[in-house]
């Protein structure tokens, strides 16, 4: 199995107090889907992404329609590629047997 096996779009927001959310979106990243906990996840991902300020949140909508969303705890990023940790109690494709 491929390390990065779906493709994603990822949407990487910044969410303030005062009800403000300014949205970055990132359609077609390879990714993939680590279940860390069961309520953390970490998405893999090629290449870089374009993100707000400050980022507070993530989604990752994958091809098949699952959505994976939450606040965002830690994160690795480099030219080629990184990862994002957040929190999310979603089951992973993996976990769901697709």
């Amino acid at each position: 199995m491929s390390t990065y096996p779906y493709i994603a779009t990822i949407t990487v927001s910044t969410e303030n107090f005062g009800g403000d959310v300014e949205a970055t979106e990132n359609p077609g990243i390879r990714v993939g889907l680590e279940a860390v906990t069961e309520t953390l996840k970490k998405v893999h991902f090629v290449n870089t992404l374009a993100a707000p300020d400050g980022a507070t949140h993530i989604c990752v909508t994958l091809d098949n329609g699952l959505s994976y969303y939450g606040p965002i705890v830690n994160g690795h990023a480099e030219l080629e590629g990184g990862w994002i940790a957040f929190e999310c109690d979603m089951l992973t494709p993996q976990e769901l047997g697709l």
